[in-house]
């Protein structure tokens, strides 16, 4: 018996069926790719690489395209890859061409089964008015027909363990349980704007466009994964692809930042959201948003920050170097390594070893003084520079980072009834704290410590109950809001 199960084959992933096709994309043991895929019982399979990664990745990403019925089993051991869009479960057809407003590109998937899947995109290079809407050059316009836009809906029938082990949601857990409430209650009652070229984006108070501020798009994924809820998915994919079809500058490859419209203001490293646009593509198998990605990954390698004393910010250094770490952890990218490496050694140059933080331009208040921005500290710069730790481990840069967190974690767990999201200190002692409750900050304070520091603050009643009530329907800036809670990792252990 022992000799019988040792020559089964592996699971690799069970996929849930129903007759229809699906098509997603999943990391899968590089081994097993090598040898070919195939799927068991009532299913057919073609498989493809996803273009991202090199030959030598693991796990390796691929497109999986499957029909049948039950569960199929994708295991090592078939057939090799169709990366010409030609085999046994769908044949896929590209061109482009140049029509009046720009040049449109047709993607089209004629599945064996009979249904017909139709991706239509074009491409603005001068303003153009389309059923009542005005787009502007340098943006594009993505049309789905057919359930093109629906055939990953299946992600949200596999088990939590896939997601964990990609690195997108951590194991479950109790710890951020009442804030998952908050964001199940509230989800609904974040409002899309309104037509094509709104769907994806969000507005909030003063008449301002989110332009997806702190990463909507990736904080819509986790809540979608973890959660099951498809409405979310699909929500999800509309606020990555209006990221690249709306919001990206081609001169910078970065998004424009919020503002009175989509396509206002300067583009900035501390506005740059590409994680979510990463993990959509990749879940969804989408060769156009990675694209995407990857541009935005070599603007920001490519855009230093900039800004000298007041007008020097921490979240111009430390947001992308989280961004840029998330992208190498997909792509082994010289010239993008090269900039992350930059900003590590430029935020580490930053510490204070009397304040126990690192201290920008923006935070130094005369005499000495500097504030600090806990929020933007504990929710921005530590994980940053956690994530480029996993990479390049620093004994020295771990030193200031565990320094900076006991001086966090001290100053919050003092503070009383509430969290504490900014101070002032001069010469070693702290003094002016806000404190807050019921503030999404002090939420996204929490994403930089580690686990046992977070477990210790949580357990006091007076941190855990200032969280509590962070999401509300009638707040007028819920989508940024909910943004900031759903996409930080630990509120969903």
């Amino acid at each position: 018996m022992l000799v019988c199960a040792a020559l089964l084959p592996q699971v690799l992933l069970t996929v849930p069926l129903d007759g229809g096709p699906v098509r997603f994309g999943a990391p899968l043991p590089a081994a097993a790719v090598a040898r070919g895929l195939r799927a068991t019982g009532d299913a057919a399979l073609q498989w493809r690489r996803l273009p991202i990664g090199d030959p030598r990745a693991d796990p390796v990403w691929v497109e999986l395209a499957l029909t049948g019925r039950g569960s199929a089993r994708i295991v090592a051991g078939g057939d090799g890859p169709c990366p010409d869009g030609c085999g046994p479960v769908v044949r896929w057809e590209s061109r482009q061409q140049e029509g009046p407003h720009g040049r449109e590109s047709t993607a089209t998937w004629l599945w064996h089964t009979g249904e017909r899947d139709v991706v239509l995109r074009v491409e603005f290079t001068a303003g153009a008015a389309i059923d009542g809407e005005t787009f502007a050059g340098g943006e594009a316009m993505t049309c789905w027909e057919g359930d093109a836009a629906s055939r990953a809906r299946v992600l949200c029938r596999l088990p939590r363990a896939v997601f964990v082990a990609a690195g997108i949601l951590p194991p479950a857990g109790s710890i951020g349980a009442d804030l998952r409430r908050e964001l199940a209650a509230t989800s609904a009652h974040l409002m899309e704007l309104p037509g094509r070229r709104g769907a994806g984006d969000f507005a909030r108070s003063g008449g301002v466009v989110t332009n997806l501020e702190f990463d909507t798009t990736l904080a819509m994924l986790r809540f979608a994964l973890a959660t099951g809820e498809g409405a979310a998915l699909a929500r999800a994919r509309r606020c990555a692809q209006h990221l690249r079809d709306r919001d990206l500058d081609g001169r910078t490859g970065l998004p424009f930042p919020h503002g009175p419209e989509h396509r206002t203001g300067t583009p900035a490293p501390g506005h740059a959201w590409l994680q979510g646009l990463l993990w959509t593509g990749l879940w969804f198998a989408d060769d156009g948003l990675l694209a995407a990605a990857r541009a935005l990954a070599h603007g920001l390698a490519a855009l230093p920050p900039g800004g000298e004393r007041a007008s020097e910010r921490a979240r111009d250094f430390a947001w992308p170097l989280g961004e840029l770490e998330a992208w190498l952890r997909c792509e082994d990218d010289p010239v993008v390594a090269l900039a992350a490496d930059r900003l590590a050694v430029a935020i580490a140059s930053r510490y204070d070893a009397t304040a126990r933080t690192f201290r920008f331009g923006e935070g130094e208040v005369g005499r000495g003084q500097y504030l600090e921005r806990a929020w933007i500290t504990g929710g921005i710069v530590l994980p940053a520079l956690r994530a480029h730790l996993r990479r390049r481990p620093d004994p020295g840069l771990a030193a200031r980072v565990h320094a900076v967190e006991l001086a966090l974690v001290r100053q919050v767990a003092t503070a009383g009834a509430g969290v504490a999201t900014h101070w002032r200190t001069a010469a070693g002692a702290v003094y002016a704290v806000h404190v807050a409750r019921d503030d999404p900050r002090a939420v996204l304070l929490c994403e930089g410590l580690s686990a046992p520091a977070l477990a210790r603050l949580l357990r006091r009643s007076a941190v855990g109950d200032a969280l509590t009530g962070s999401l509300r329907v009638d707040d007028p800036d819920l989508a940024t809001s909910w943004t900031m809670v759903a996409r930080c990792e630990w509120v969903w252990r």
